[in-house]
């Protein structure tokens, strides 16, 4: 079965909580990645108005700009914090 994005909400400084539709569900926080990543598309997400449009299209997490995440890197970053935990 393959997972995917049912729900999204923001919560503060560019953290998002993910649901999948297998019952996995965390928060992941995007603040390294949108200010380190060398792709522009992803940096302009530094801007919160544009970082605050988050919907789930497509089964995954996606941004107004065309930016999106494959809904595995997401389930893989929620299930890397969990074993840290």
């Amino acid at each position: 079965m393959l997972a995917y994005v049912i729900k999204a909400e923001l919560r503060e400084d560019y953290r998002i909580y993910i649901e999948f539709n297998d019952g996995l569900n965390g928060i992941i926080d995007f603040k390294e990645k949108i200010t380190t990543d060398h792709r522009e598309i992803i940096r302009e997400l530094v801007d919160k108005n544009k970082f605050n449009k988050i919907k789930v299209e497509r089964h995954t997490l996606c941004w107004e700009n065309g930016v999106d995440f494959a809904p595995e890197y997401l389930y893989d970053q929620i299930k890397m914090r969990q074993k840290i935990a």
